[in-house]
């Protein structure tokens, strides 16, 4: 979309005065909540719309560190998107980025004979049946155990908690609980929920298995897997997540007229005699705004809107993941990515050639990493390496240069069962300050499409008397008859 697109809808209606518009954090949730109020058209009416983030760059979590080998930049954590992240995928296209996101049909998994499954779903067949395919050509299990596992799926899209008298409501009479209670009580296989459901789920939802709820769970099952034939498709960014969203998303959104500052840390907000926000501090400068989003992660959010945010407890915390930088002095994978199923190692993934990295890099993803080989880093490293070696032949001949383990103790919210009672909603009593952030109630988990819906809904709830029709969110991918009827809607 070019910033001087007319706008489709005429109905849009604006005050005589300009508003201005402030957002609190430089995440992807501030991002694209500063994105969707200017595509709505209020910086074109005349409306300010102001970023302001605390650190030197924008982009939140999705950082990237310089290579110590290279100079150029290297991601934090790698992000990856899937077919089913809509409103991530449509607020790159918007800012021009998406051809920076590599498209992975097949997910290779890799047992513990240490050769890779490529698993595709079908192109032909319809949704779900284009997940067959994809289950058979999981090589670690045997016919018996791709049933029940297929037969697992099909069960947790028909969970519904709510719904009582029903076989869903014979599996289990607990009304919160988590997935590996479910999966158990349902009688899935050992193997299957430790070399499926667990490398799955965790990786999906950032938190282990034995901690998240069923409902999440199914939200993975239906949105990442059977809804479309294109739910599952990875989507991994060619180039570091800095420059992608700290440079590219912040140029098109300056080009487009929003403001965007670093270095400014907002200390304080005002309101007035009414109980609005009238304006925000950065020290002692005061800034007026006639609206305020805040899109910080929660903690932040919570030292700053304390009778507001509700701080942690047992269901509102978050949860670990780890990454492990390996620079080896030559390529160690055939491979773009890999599941590593039964192993301390989850995902890894190879630096794409775009990068410029050195040609032997490559990073390894642990979710739910507390407690990980008892805290010991030296421990950790050689597990890695060992596994990689295990699994990858080159790697047993390389040479590994440097190593960097980093690990973000709150990386997301853990969705545990009951949390969802407890994620604010973009609106907040103040009639004119609204939440955004993926730990925010957007329906989804948090992650990176969780953290943009959540900017949506915050653009929405603060613009939306502003903007008399305008659509803030991409709809999900479409569903078939076929999926309604097994997952039970219309």
């Amino acid at each position: 979309m070019t910033c001087d697109e007319k706008k489709e809808s005429t109905s849009a209606t604006t005050s005589a005065k300009p508003k201005r518009m402030i957002v609190v954090g430089g995440g992807l949730a501030g991002l694209s909540a500063a994105a969707a109020l200017m595509k709505a058209g209020l910086v074109q009416m005349g409306h300010e719309v102001i970023v302001l983030e605390a650190r030197r760059r924008v982009g939140g979590r999705a950082a990237s560190f310089e290579d110590p080998l290279t100079g150029g930049l290297v991601d934090a954590c790698q992000h990856v998107a899937m077919g089913c992240c809509t409103n991530f995928l449509d607020l790159c296209k918007q800012a021009g980025v998406a051809g920076s996101l590599r498209r992975d049909r097949t997910l290779y998994f890799i047992g513990h004979d240490g050769i890779p499954a490529a698993c595709t779903p079908s192109v032909w067949l319809p949704a779900p049946l284009h997940l067959g395919p994809l289950l058979l050509g999981m090589r670690h299990f045997t016919f018996r155990e791709k049933t029940a596992l297929a037969l697992g799926l099909l069960r947790l899209a028909r969970y519904n908690r709510k719904k009582r008298g029903t076989h869903v409501q014979k599996d289990s009479g607990i009304q919160d609980e988590t997935a590996q209670t479910w999966l158990e009580f349902i009688g899935q296989p050992e193997r299957v929920i430790r070399l499926f459901w667990q490398p799955v789920l965790e990786s999906a939802l950032g938190e282990s298995i034995d901690l998240v709820s069923v409902v999440a769970a199914r939200k993975v099952v239906v949105d990442g897997f059977l809804a479309h034939r294109n739910a599952s498709d990875l989507y991994v960014p060619t180039q570091p997540l800095g420059r992608l969203f700290g440079e590219h998303l912040v140029e098109w959104l300056k080009n487009c007229g929003v403001t965007v500052e670093t270095g400014r840390s907002v200390t304080a907000i005002q309101l007035d005699a009414t109980g609005r926000v009238s304006a925000v501090r950065c020290g002692t400068e005061e800034i007026l705004c006639d609206s305020l989003i805040v899109a910080l992660p929660w903690k932040q959010a919570a030292r700053l809107l304390p009778d507001i945010v509700p701080v942690g407890n047992e269901h509102l915390t978050g949860s670990p993941i780890t990454a492990v930088h390996l620079w080896f002095d030559r390529d160690v994978m055939n491979l773009p990515h890999a599941v590593l199923v039964g192993r301390v190692s989850q995902w890894v993934f190879r630096g794409d050639d775009s990068q410029k990295n050195v040609p032997g890099y490559c990073q390894v993803v642990i979710s739910a990493s507390r407690g990980l080989q008892g805290d010991d880093r030296d421990v950790l490293l050689a597990t890695v390496i060992s596994e990689l070696k295990a699994i990858f032949p080159a790697a047993r001949e390389a040479q590994l240069l440097n190593a960097r383990i980093v690990t973000d103790p709150t990386a997301v919210l853990s969705v545990r069962p009951g949390v969802e009672a407890v994620r604010p909603a973009a609106v907040t009593h103040v009639p004119n300050l609204f939440l955004a952030g993926d730990w925010t109630a957007t329906g989804w988990p948090s992650t990176m499409e969780g953290a943009v819906r959540s900017g949506r809904l915050a653009a929405q709830a603060a613009g939306g008397s502003l903007i008399v029709s305008q659509q803030w969110q991409t709809p999900d991918l479409p569903k078939n008859w076929l999926v309604r009827r097994i997952i039970g809607t219309r």
